[in-house]
């Protein structure tokens, strides 16, 4: 394994090693690249029963992945049991309907979704994983994304919990990016650090997620006591305010044993915990400033690793969303390339396929989504990248022979089926070199 500070656990006594005993067709022999082999899965927007969890691991294994990071809160619902604070899954874990398609042609389903885990669930899904060689790494996304939160608790929003109340009766049924924001009283902080607490209790991994991504800071701005705060203690703008805030969190996390990983807007600002791992997905900017500044990091970048993105330019593909990321892309992924200087790649500690669920609403939907791209991406994580195209297409009959045997929905090479496709839902599909443009505007502050 690598010899780099972040380290795969080995499997139990007697666990089935994970190196691609699984899935016919992949090539993973020999010792990994990576030591971080991971996928992220979105169990906030989506909520997903154990029972899939356990399958969707045992998938993991058979792709020789190690590591699988579950996102459970979000605006659109907290799914993680909180004993000290019960509110935050008996109202936080529930919402009314939630959005059909994407875009401004977008509606709403009308139909209630909720869902999430006690703790003794979360037990034995930690112990299902270790078993088959996947470490659980869990993320409680904050400060921002917080509309389940706040639904639950208002009194830890900007402004007033009565102001919140009128701004927020319930998680979010819409999709996006929320401009609701926890503050930064003393009172909220201790509340995120009692939920960090029981986390840790729950969870064994060395890693925990803190989010950090995508906060809207506009309420900050424009709140009189938070700026007060900022100015007790010391703190020159926003982005410095959310370090502060996030490092309040890694120091929690560090009284445990374990230490942060969080998305790259957490350098926005002072950098909040020296020894976070990374994980850059806004292209190569966060993840080289990480590791200028000493960070591991974990290659996650949106236009070949995020597998919400739509799959090809054909008008049938289901809710086209974000750029094309078709199976050859994925392939083409090469997280460190030749000549790369040695202090980025002597940092880079793994890579992960990122899945947002706002639109896989069921099993048969993710499977689209993921399978085959996994097979591609499993292999960058094994053996590097680029892929070699031609061996892996040869191979290709295998591997979809073994998705079939396992009873894996996924998508067919030459397209959607008819009952893959989603008529009259509609989607934005983004071109690749406007998401390029729109990537440097939103990394130019790193």
């Amino acid at each position: 394994m690598s010899g780099r500070g972040f380290e795969t656990r080995p499997p139990a006594s007697g666990a089935p090693q994970p190196a691609g005993a699984g899935a016919a067709g992949l090539r993973l022999d020999g010792e990994p690249r990576f030591a971080w082999r991971g996928v992220m899965l979105d169990v906030a927007r989506r909520f997903r029963p154990v029972a899939d969890l356990e399958r969707f691991i045992e998938l993991l294994a058979d792709h020789g992945l190690n590591v699988l990071q579950l996102h459970l809160t979000d605006d659109q619902g907290w799914r993680f049991e909180v004993r000290a604070y019960p509110r935050l899954t008996e109202v936080g874990g529930r919402r009314s309907q939630t959005q059909l398609g994407h875009g401004p042609r977008s509606t709403l389903d009308g139909v209630p979704h909720e869902g999430w885990y006690t703790q003794h669930e979360l037990r034995g899904l930690v112990r299902f994983a270790a078993e088959r060689g996947i470490r659980i790494v869990p993320e409680i996304d904050v400060p921002g994304h917080a509309q389940s939160i706040l639904a639950a608790y208002p009194e830890f929003g900007v402004g007033g919990a009565d102001a919140v109340r009128e701004r927020v009766a319930e998680p979010w049924p819409r999709f996006g990016v929320s401009d609701e924001v926890l503050n930064v009283e003393d009172a909220t902080l201790e509340f995120i650090g009692t939920v960090f607490d029981e986390l840790c209790e729950v969870f064994d991994s060395e890693l925990v997620g803190l989010g950090g991504d995508e906060v809207r800071k506009d309420r900050w701005r424009g709140d009189e006591r938070t700026q007060q705060l900022m100015v007790e203690r010391g703190l020159a703008d926003e982005d410095e305010l959310q370090s502060w805030f996030l490092a309040q969190i890694a120091d929690r996390v560090r009284g445990h044993g374990r230490r942060v990983v969080g998305w790259d807007e957490m350098l926005e600002g002072r950098d909040p915990a020296p020894d976070a791992v990374v994980a850059s997905w806004r292209g190569p900017v966060g993840a080289e400033l990480g590791a200028r500044l000493g960070h591991e990091v974990v290659l996650c970048p949106d236009l070949w690793t995020y597998f919400d993105y739509r799959q090809s330019e054909r008008d049938d593909e289901p809710i086209p969303v974000g750029t094309v990321l078709s199976l050859e892309d994925v392939g083409t992924f090469d997280p460190v390339p030749a000549g790369a200087p040695r202090w980025f790649a002597d940092r880079v500690v793994g890579v992960q396929a990122n899945v947002w669920c706002e639109h896989l609403d069921g099993r048969d939907r993710l499977d689209y989504a993921v399978f085959p791209r996994l097979g591609a991406f499993a292999e960058v994580a094994w053996n590097g990248g680029p892929l070699d195209w031609s061996d892996f297409e040869g191979r290709l009959p295998s591997y979809l022979a073994w998705l079939e045997e396992q009873g894996v929905d996924y998508r067919p090479l030459a397209g959607p089926r008819p009952e893959q496709q989603r008529p009259g839902v509609p989607g934005v599909p983004r071109d690749r070199a406007d998401r390029l443009a729109e990537l440097a505007r939103l990394t130019a502050n790193l």
